[in-house]
């Protein structure tokens, strides 16, 4: 029997409408996995910011002109069991559900456990359930990075510092810096010839931290398993130091203004959710500022020093670094 106008148009319309509800739930999934993903990463991505900011000077002393000071340091970073893990509440999703009867569970975050959530989202009558991503698994993060600063005019230092790609388990980080450092006591009559310095420290960071975790499959073929975070910091720093025979203690208050971009990694199936995703990833507001204390003191023995600093803030970050110093005292009343 030949099908009538009306039936044909009655079953357009039909189509139509299931094709609008799946584009709709898939909207909304995808409004659920930035939320998810944000509530992931972001204390991966502060604590990063933590890191970057420790260590950047020894002293608030000035260098000789071409002074140059060469440091290794070791990078521990303390994870508060705060943000370890995050809340999943469902009034705050749109599609996205916790299997089972509960309607609220803790989630770790990157730096969490493996004590994951089973979720649960629908495109039309298609169901899909996945297990929320597994965090790093530590109470502390260590890295080493290579640090150098000279000595230039008028009581400036130039400082670089840079940290190679290093693995944490299924993390990755990375980091190149610079800072400009100067001495502000050179300018004040009564602080000039004393033992205790004051300068200002800017610095700017870019790093890399990436987080691979098992694989999320989603319809359609999309599959999630990775995620990285881009950050570019700005630090400017105040900073005291005394002189005691050999040793020098420092003090320093901080404000470090930080923007991020983050990349969710994985398969692209029919409907790229990966791109939705992503795009809608980095249209929010991923800026952050952050104030800071740092407490050091350095030791000097010859042309060697030792030195340790503890940073405070929402994270609380050691270094530890030894320092060579190659002081071109001769070189400098030359330039002279």
């Amino acid at each position: 029997m030949p099908i009538s106008m009306r039936n044909l148009s009655l079953l357009f319309i039909f189509s139509t409408s299931i094709a609008f509800a799946q584009l709709e739930d898939v909207g909304d999934i995808a409004e659920d996995l930035v939320f998810l993903s944000a509530q992931y990463v972001d204390p991966a991505a502060e604590a990063a910011v933590y890191q970057s900011s420790g260590g950047w000077f020894t002293s608030a002393k000035k260098k000789e002109l071409w002074e140059l000071e060469v440091s290794i340091q070791g990078n521990i970073l303390f994870i508060p069991n705060k943000n370890r893990d995050f809340l999943i509440n469902e009034d705050q999703l749109q599609n996205i559900e916790i299997q089972g009867l509960e309607s609220t569970a803790l989630s770790p975050t990157a730096l969490g456990g493996d004590n994951t959530v089973v979720l649960e989202g629908h495109i039309g009558d298609d169901f899909f359930e996945f297990d929320s991503p597994e965090g790093l698994n530590e109470s502390y993060v260590k890295h080493a990075q290579l640090q150098a600063g000279l000595g230039l005019w008028y009581g400036t230092t130039f400082i670089v510092r840079y940290s190679p790609k290093i693995k944490f388990d299924k993390t990755y980080y990375q980091i190149l810096g610079v800072g400009l450092q100067h001495n502000i006591s050179q300018w004040i009559p009564f602080l000039k010839d004393s033992s205790f310095d004051v300068a200002g420290l800017i610095t700017y960071s870019d790093y890399t931290v990436s987080d691979n975790f098992s694989d999320i499959k989603l319809p359609l073929g999309t599959v999630l398993n990775s995620v990285k975070v881009d950050g570019e910091s700005f630090m400017f720093n105040v900073i005291a130091s005394k002189q005691v025979k050999n040793f020098n203690f420092s003090t320093a208050l901080g404000l470090t203004a930080t923007n991020f971009e983050y990349t969710i990694g994985g398969e692209v199936g029919a409907l790229d959710v990966l791109s939705i995703l992503n795009q809608a990833l980095n249209e929010a507001d991923n800026s952050l500022n952050n104030f800071k204390i740092d407490l050091g003191v350095d030791y000097k023995i010859h042309d060697f020093s030792v030195n340790t600093m503890l940073t405070f803030g929402k994270y609380t970050n050691l270094i530890f670094g030894v320092n060579y110093n190659f002081n071109n005292k001769k070189q400098s009343e030359l330039s002279n």
